[in-house]
């Protein structure tokens, strides 16, 4: 099978559909699938191709905006992609490569959406509100989608309920062996990790208000970048904690591995995800963690990380009384219980046969 797979973005650079549209290729090619990536790349100039483990990935450059991620070259290789290929895979309702969808009316299309509502910012929403329609069209013409969390496909449906009889549901994986192979870091305080975007509505500032309520020996490690990284600094310095909290940006994979072995609790207060990657993540490592109370992260709690999981209201005094909890239990039994989460070789697996029912249904 001849599978072209289109997303905004893809490893080396970070992010959770850059982690999924990785992973999943890598595991696609170790199965005999010929997959060739289009992707978009900030800095470029010009169109770049590399061939990564036998994967041929062509980058196009993509447009600086807030909103949405525009590439209009690879909006036009997606749609040529179509007329060469058994099956185009879409990846993010959220950027402009979605339009590549409308492949559909030339080969069979399957979009996974990633799709958690109407975008983080109020320009956001505006936006979204607007390419509605497009949506529509894109969930129109796909043959099937794929929906990480039944959580997603409940707002899938909600928004566009003419695409319910084509979702299925495949949660995203883990890479376990990468995970519980990696080294922690030596030397360190008592962690507690946060992992993600420094946006407004990851909620970092809540966790950096609970720290003072913690014991002195427990540091916060914050890893991503984002638009909020000033003010987030700003923050610490105000709350006077800022020799307990470490900013590190975007790292590695490995280290990014490292600190999940390291870390005592991850907590992730976002308002809303599709599915939840790095508590996932952090649970196969042996940490416990700390959540927003919201569809999907319930939905990660009941069907992988049970006992390990606490949900919380998202303000200050719940989550500090949610992970001194977390982190007395740790003291109780300190071994390390890794959670059984999905590993990507058997996502692959369900995804290839979503691309067999895309094939064959020529409704």
């Amino acid at each position: 099978m001849r599978v072209t797979l289109v997303t905004p973005g893809f490893p080396p650079d970070a992010g959770g559909v850059e982690a999924h549209s990785g992973h999943l290729v890598r595991e696609l090619a170790a199965r005999g699938v010929a997959v060739e990536v289009l992707t978009g790349r900030r800095g470029l100039c010009r169109a770049a191709t590399e061939v990564r483990d036998g994967v041929r990935i062509r980058s196009f450059p993509v447009w600086r905006t807030n909103g949405m991620s525009i590439s209009p070259q690879l909006l036009l290789a997606g749609l040529r992609a179509a007329r060469g290929t058994d099956l185009v895979h879409v990846h993010s309702y959220h950027a402009a490569c979605g339009f590549t969808a409308l492949g559909g009316y030339l080969t069979p299309v399957v979009f996974t959406p990633h799709y958690h509502g109407d975008g983080h910012s109020r320009r956001a929403r505006a936006m979204h509100r607007g390419y509605r329609f497009v949506g529509r069209l894109l969930f129109r013409v796909a043959r099937a989608v794929i929906c990480v969390s039944e959580a997603e496909r409940d707002a899938v449906v909600r928004d566009f309920p003419a695409a319910a009889g084509r979702i299925h549901v495949v949660p995203n994986g883990v890479d376990t062996a990468a995970v519980r192979s990696a080294r922690p870091f030596a030397g360190q305080h008592r962690t507690i990790l946060s992992l993600g975007r420094l946006e407004r509505y990851k909620r970092v500032a809540v966790l950096l208000r609970a720290l003072p309520s913690l014991p002195a020996d427990v540091q916060l490690v914050i890893v991503g970048d984002g638009s909020q990284h000033g003010e987030l600094r700003g923050l610490a310095a105000e709350l006077g904690i800022t020799g307990r909290v470490r900013f590190l940006g975007r790292i590695g994979t490995e280290e990014v591995h490292r600190w999940l072995r390291t870390a005592v609790v991850l907590v992730s207060l976002s308002e809303h995800e599709a599915f939840g990657m790095a508590p996932v993540e952090a649970a196969a490592a042996g940490a416990r963690v700390v959540l927003s109370d919201i569809p999907a992260h319930r939905e990660i709690t009941a069907n992988h990380l049970g006992a390990l999981a606490r949900l919380v209201d998202p303000e200050p005094a719940a989550v500090a009384t949610a992970l001194i909890e977390q982190l007395a239990e740790q003291l109780a039994a300190p071994g390390r219980v890794e959670a059984q989460v999905p590993d990507w070789g058997r996502i692959a697996q369900q995804t290839l046969e979503v691309y067999r029912t895309a094939r064959e249904d020529r409704s």
